[in-house]
């Protein structure tokens, strides 16, 4: 699905504009999860021994790697997209 499909033909800047919000918006939640997960795993009493803390830390790491490239991905279509209306 297209973006422009979903919101309507509007200007490119605003196609942009629209585009760096939800790249900005996945970006944000990737650094949460990292952030997230390296608190976890340090801060949290209940989970006992070590390996179970790395694991946690990874799986937020591994989430902040997910929403990075869905990020990563979206700004990708913007440049591709951009250039193939020219």
């Amino acid at each position: 699905m297209w973006l422009e499909d979903h919101f309507g033909n509007g200007s490119i800047l605003q196609r942009n504009e629209r585009v760096k919000l939800a790249a900005s918006f996945w970006n944000n939640i990737g650094a949460g999860m990292v952030i997230g997960g390296m608190a976890a795993a340090f801060f949290l009493d209940k989970p006992e021994g070590t390996w179970t803390k790395i694991g946690i830390a990874i799986a937020g790491l591994v989430l902040g790697w997910l929403c990075y490239s869905i990020a990563s991905n979206i700004l990708t279509y913007m440049h591709t997209a951009t250039e193939e209306r020219r």
